[in-house]
Order: C-alpha cells, then structure tokens, then sequence
C-alpha cells in the first residue's frame, strides 16, 4: 500500500470512529449534562457568592460530627485533592472554614465550618432551591431517583474494588 492509500485508510477510520464516538459516547453525553447542570446551580450560587464545589464541601462540614479531613472530602464528594484543597484555601480566607487540627509535620490537616460558613450556607438557601427546581424540571421526574441509583452503584463498586477503573488497571 502506498503512503497515500495507508493516509486514505487512517482518515477512514478515523471518520469512522468521529462518527461512532459523536454518535454513542456515553463520556461525552454525562460530561455534556454535568456542564448544563452545573452552569444552572453556579449561576444561581454566585448570586450569593458561592460555587456549586464549595456548597457541595459546606454540605459535607454540616452534616459532619467533628473536624474532617480534605483527602476524606475529596473522597466523599468524588473530587480531585487538588480541587478540595484551592477550595478549602478561598473558603479559609472568606471564614468559611477554619483549620481545627494539624499534624506535627503540618502535612494533614482538618477543617470544620465555622459560623460565618453556616450564614454562607443559609444564605444560599434561596438559590440553591431555585436551581434545584430549574434542574429537576429540566431532568424530569425520575432524575434524582436514577442518579442515586447510579451514584450508590459506584460506592458499592469501589468499595469493593470492583469498579470499572481498577479492572481496566489490573489489565
């Protein structure tokens, strides 16, 4: 075959696949509503100063039982480190959270909401209502029920060890 002819092929195949990716690609779909969904919650909280990350970890510091630590945020709300630590910095420096226990190496640390946080979360209590009520109706009915359904199946899975990332590692 000649240079032209394996260049002719490759673009082939790789219309093929455009095609086939745009067409079924379920990354790319979840990807796509996550942007739509997250536009309408951060729309709606930066009305009263707050980011869609930072309500999710004021949440988290609410319903926590003592001081957490940011590895364990990360892990509960399936983000990376590093975006829980440039959150926890700006959250710091609003008064939103406050660093309550260090290491002696100072490398661990753990943060609790303070009483500003807990204004900053109540304050946000309208918007995020409205946000919720604009991305339901644009999910439908049976979202919320789904995405749970969705979201437990994961725990379980990496729980276990079982889940899609580790089998593709093991490979």
């Amino acid at each position: 075959m000649t240079f032209e002819g394996a260049r002719i092929e490759q673009q082939a195949i790789a219309d093929d696949l455009a095609e086939e990716v745009r067409g079924a690609c379920l990354g790319m779909r979840v990807a796509r509503l996550h942007r739509i969904v997250a536009r309408v919650f951060d729309q709606a909280l930066q009305t009263v100063g707050l980011s869609l990350p930072q309500m999710e970890i004021l949440t988290v510091l609410m319903s926590a039982t003592g001081p957490v630590r940011p590895a364990a945020l990360a892990g509960r709300l399936m983000l990376e480190r590093s975006s829980v630590s440039r959150n926890l910095a700006l959250m710091k420096t609003r008064g939103w959270v406050a660093v309550v226990e260090t290491s002696p190496t100072g490398r661990a640390m753990s943060v609790t909401i303070t009483d500003t946080g807990v204004a900053a979360f109540t304050s946000a209590s309208t918007a995020w209502r409205g946000a919720q009520t604009s991305a339901a109706a644009m999910l439908g009915p049976a979202a919320a029920s789904m995405l749970d359904q969705w979201l437990d199946l994961h725990a379980e899975m990496a729980a276990s060890g079982s889940d899609a990332e580790s089998r593709v590692q093991q490979r």
